[in-house]
Order: C-alpha cells, then structure tokens, then sequence
C-alpha cells in the first residue's frame, strides 16, 4: 500500500481528532454532574457518550464520512467552547 505523504498526513490527523476526542472523554469523566449543570450545555452523561461517539465515528470510518465530520466538529466544540468554561466553574478566574 503506497499511501505517500498527503495519505500519511492524513492519517496523522486522523488519529489526533481520536487522541483529542478520548482526551476530551477523560476529561469530563473526571468533572462533576454539578460543574455541567453550572455551564449549562448538556448533562455529563451526553457529553461522555457523544465524546466517545465521535471518537469512534472517526477512528471507524474517518474524517471524510458523514459521521467523521460531525464527531470531529464535537470534539472541537467540547475542547474549544465546553471544558474552558468548566475550568471556569471549578476555578474562577478573578
């Protein structure tokens, strides 16, 4: 199988949308039900099986399917918009 450079890149980025998406799972695995009830944005338990959902959805299938792309936008969302304010909940800035 000769994949070369764009193909390798790709699976590169791949598996870092699947390393960050599990990242993301042990992360809020380790919050409390309180600090996402404080945030407001769904319950942990949704956040937990959509975070494990998409890690799967792009590990199975990829980036490019339907699934991929929806997992990778959730796991962007949950690192970008969701844990800061869960940090923030646990550890106001003053």
């Amino acid at each position: 199988m000769n994949l070369g450079v764009l193909g390798w890149l790709v699976i590169a980025v791949q598996l870092l949308v699947v390393f960050s998406g599990m990242v993301g799972f042990f992360d809020a695995l380790r919050r409390g039900d309180d600090a996402f009830a404080a945030v407001g944005r769904g319950s942990r338990v949704a956040w937990l099986i959509g975070l494990l959902a998409a890690s799967l959805a792009v590990f199975l299938q990829g980036m490019a399917s339907l699934f991929g792309l929806i997992g990778t936008v959730a796991i962007v969302v949950y690192h970008v918009d969701q844990k800061p304010k869960l940090k923030d909940v646990i550890q106001p800035r003053w």
